[in-house]
Formats: C-alpha cells, structure tokens, sequence
C-alpha cells in the first residue's frame, strides 16, 4: 500500500505545512538514504515468519499499561509499527486499518499501533484520525528494537531533516537520530510471527487485504 504524495494525514512533520512541496535537495536525500538503509542488511536482521514475537508492555494513548501477553490471550494480533503523528503516511495508513477494524475483529484478532512517541502523541493520533484500536507508547524504540527493526537514520537524510527544523533525536529522546521501519507483524495466540511486512521504503505499507489473508489462514480455538 503506498498513499500518494496529496494524501491527507493529521499533523505533518514539525515545521513544515503538509502542503507545502518537498525541496528537490529533500527527495534526492531521501533517495540516497533509502538505497543505505536497503544496504545495511536490516531486512536480513528484522524478526520475520516463524520467529518467536518479542513480549512488551507499553502504555497505551490514556497512560494504561498494556501487555502483549494479555492481548495474545483474547486471539491473534496484527501490530504495526509507525513512525510518528508528524508522518503523513503513517496518518493515513492508520485511518485506513480503521476502516477494515471489524474485519480484523472478526476474526477475533487486536489491532495494535506502536510509535516511539509519548502517550500525548500518542493520543494525539488516537484523537485526529478518531481511532478505536491500541495505540501504544514505545519509548526509545525499546519494544521495537526487540523486532530488530530500528535503524539509523542515514547521515544524508538527518543533514536534510534538521535544515527543516526537525530533529529526531531530541523529538524522541534517543542518542541517534533513530526510526523503526514501518513493518507490520501478524503474531498467533502462541506468539509466533506468522506474517510479516518489511521495507525499508516508509511510503510502502502491509496491505489490509494480506492481513486478513494471513489472519484467515490461522487455526480458529474450538467454540
């Protein structure tokens, strides 16, 4: 899935107006840094099918602490790692698994969104893309480090970003300016990872329709 360019999404990166067009020095940044992050062997590392799911508990966007394990028990979940409410992308790719939520629900599985911002960003995306799954706190990366799926930011992209202002490792309070990919995990009730959506291009995420797929696809607990 990969929203165009125009697609509407919440707030934008901080200092920047969402509509205001990228600087061809930005697209040409992000264009090396992509083809370093594809280099550095990330997608061999990141926790893919068959691997057993790391357990967390984060709180969610009202301060509750909510644990993986408790959230396995009722059924299977689908868990997506964003990057942030500043993100576009990531703003609309919620607000379309919303709208697939009682799908997901109905084969008893729990949507789970996962950033490194704080429970009031958190909350913030909760609240502007009205949505009624998990949204989850992760600070430092530390849930997502344990999927392997945090990354540093190429130098050539992080030069781009704080000449707009932003700076990544302030924002989320990290040594490194640092992000999670923007993967998305189907885990079982046992905590295996039975699919599994990585690519180092942010603008690409999991199709909803392969996440139903992969959901359909598992054993049902007898009635």
């Amino acid at each position: 899935m990969r929203p165009g360019p125009g697609s509407p999404g919440g707030r934008e990166r901080p200092g920047r107006d969402a509509a205001t067009p990228v600087p061809p020095e930005v697209l040409e940044a992000g264009r090396k840094g992509l083809e370093e992050l594809i280099a550095s062997g990330i997608l061999e590392t990141a926790l893919n099918v068959g691997a057993s799911a790391p357990s967390f508990t984060l709180s969610d966007a009202h301060g509750a602490m909510i644990s993986s394990a408790d959230l396995l028990a009722r059924g299977p979940m689908v868990l997506v790692f964003y990057r942030g409410a500043w993100c576009p992308f990531c703003n609309f790719y919620l607000r379309t698994l919303q709208e697939y939520l009682p799908q997901f629900e109905s084969h008893d599985a729990t949507l789970v969104a996962v950033s490194g911002e704080s429970p009031d960003g958190s909350l913030a995306v909760e609240q502007e893309n009205a949505l009624k799954f998990v949204v989850l706190s992760d600070p430092r990366f530390e849930a997502a480090r344990r999927f392997r799926i945090v990354y540093e930011m190429p130098k050539v992209v992080n030069d781009a970003i704080l000449k707009l202002g932003f700076d990544l490792a302030k924002y989320y309070g990290t040594e490194k300016a640092e992000l999670p990919l923007s993967a998305t995990y189907v885990i079982d009730r046992a905590g295996t990872i039975r699919y599994a959506f990585l690519d180092p291009d942010y603008h690409r995420r999991a199709e909803p329709s392969d996440l139903l797929e992969a959901l359909a696809r598992l054993p049902r607990p007898a009635r």
